[in-house]
């Protein structure tokens, strides 16, 4: 009865004398390979150590030949008796040589007879002769033979391996790339194993739409949020995915936990400015998926400072921005906004409404400075500075936003009386009369309706010594 064996690999030095004692000075580099298994009624125990090149025949049941000074050993512990196999190249001869115990008993037939029960085991889970063997079962039986040589085999690095060199040296038909990518996954626990076959050959199958449908419903099987990223990442940088594919690309994306993971694909797929408005509206749509406001402010920032927005895009990004609960995120996006010139007669209402979502009346001061200096919206550029302004009712950071607003030079009678106007609402008596103290300085004084209402606000300051300023500075600039 043929046993199943679970093998790990472990690389060791042997010393090349116990093979030839000529060359006993010799080292040479041993690929050691030990099994444990445990059944409910036996426990066996196996090592395999190889050099050289090892040619078998077709079925690896026999070694054929050894290089030069190569050699197998194959040795197990079965119910308290040790048996081994030593296959030895020694002058262009192959000894076999089979070991009960300590002692040499002739190879045939009990030798051999242990040789064909063992061997093809041994073959298939030691990674020997690997490459060659994925390409002889191919080419004899095809991809069911292959896919039926995956499942016998117990490691999930040498399945790994079998399905590199399968798609390394073989032209696949369409059909099979098809069967494989249905079976293989499930086959390997390993998410490192199959990140490993996604990331390199995932060119093979994304062109074709069937191919790629599969591609993708085959990452099922990759529960690491890491490694899922990392092979998307991979498909991404490697394919031009076409609408369909870009679809099921967001759909696997979707599968993953990590917004850190899941933002890294977003600011990838936004950055390589491979996308169509279809594209990036798929990928806006999908971050809502995202909960860390952080990551959500990032890529949003992404869009806008790439400038690869439009009109339908900006009201997408205001909506995107208002579940962002972070001050400081929705601060920066919307100073971005701003820097970008975003904000139009058509959606200001929306902006507007964006800013009332944030809690800190600093940031929101801060805001209004950036939005002083902009001119997209013409005229209406102050009202709404006006209007914005009401929600402020820091008597400081009031004052320090109508002090920036004195410093504009192209404020019309009009607009200077209405900025008096407002000022009203500082409620701090030193605020209140710093402003209009600096109002002296900076607006026309010249024009007598703005001296009267100079005049007019002064008699709200309690401070006999500010208001006493404030009337000094007007009628200091009449007398001039």
């Amino acid at each position: 009865m043929k046993a199943v064996f679970k093998i790990t690999i472990a690389l060791a030095l042997i010393l090349s004398s116990l093979i030839n004692p000529a060359q006993a000075n010799q080292l040479s580099l041993d690929k050691d390979i030990t099994n444990h298994e445990r059944s409910n009624w036996k426990a066996e125990n196996i090592k395999v150590s190889s050099h050289g090149e090892i040619e078998f025949n077709n079925n690896y049941t026999d070694v054929i030949s050894i290089s030069s000074d190569g050699y197998l050993k194959i040795s197990m512990v079965s119910f308290g008796m040790k048996r081994k196999l030593y296959f030895r190249s020694q002058e262009g001869q192959l000894d076999k040589l089979y070991y009960e115990g300590n002692k040499q008993i002739e190879f045939e037939p009990k030798g051999r007879e242990w040789m064909q029960e063992v061997l093809p085991e041994v073959v298939r889970n030691s990674g020997l002769d690997l490459e060659n063997r994925v390409n002889k079962v191919y080419k004899k039986g095809g991809i069911d033979a292959f896919l039926s040589e995956l499942k016998a085999t117990d490691s999930d690095y040498f399945k790994s391996r079998m399905v590199h060199y399968l798609l390394d040296n073989n032209e696949l038909k369409k059909e099979e790339k098809e069967l494989l990518l249905k079976q293989f996954p499930a086959n390997i626990d390993s998410d490192y194993e199959l990140s490993q076959i996604f990331k390199k050959h995932n060119s093979v199958f994304i062109d074709d739409s069937i191919l790629s449908k599969e591609f993708f419903n085959s990452l099922n099987q990759v529960s690491s949020d890491y490694e899922l990223s990392q092979i998307l990442n991979s498909v991404f940088k490697n394919n031009d995915l076409n609408d369909v594919s870009f679809q099921l690309f967001i759909s696997a994306m979707n599968k993953i936990d990590s917004d850190f993971e899941k933002s890294n694909l977003i600011k990838l797929a936004i950055s390589e400015g491979k996308n169509s408005s279809i594209k990036l509206n798929l990928i806006l749509n999908n971050l809502k998926g995202i909960d860390s406001d952080y990551e959500k402010g990032v890529i949003i920032k992404t869009v806008i400072n790439e400038e690869l927005f439009d009109l339908d895009n900006i009201d997408k990004i205001i909506e995107l921005s208002r579940g962002i609960s972070s001050d400081y995120e929705h601060t920066q996006i919307m100073k971005n906004m701003i820097k970008h010139k975003m904000i139009t007669p058509q959606n200001k209402d929306k902006f507007k409404e964006m800013m009332n979502d944030i809690s800190s009346e600093y940031s929101y001061k801060e805001i209004l400075l950036d939005f002083m200096e902009y001119d997209k919206l013409g005229e209406e550029n102050f009202d709404f500075l006006m209007e914005a302004s009401d929600k402020i009712s820091s008597s400081y950071e009031l004052s320090q936003l109508y002090k920036m607003m004195l410093n504009r030079e192209d404020l019309s009678t009009k607009q200077q009386l209405r900025l008096i106007e407002k000022a009203s609402n500082i409620s701090s008596d030193y605020e209140y009369s710093s402003f209009l103290l600096e109002a002296t300085r900076k607006l026309d004084l010249d024009n007598e309706k703005i001296q009267n209402a100079l005049i007019d606000a002064s008699q709200k300051i309690d401070s006999e010594y500010d208001y006493g300023k404030i009337m000094k500075a007007i009628y200091s600039h009449k007398r001039n």
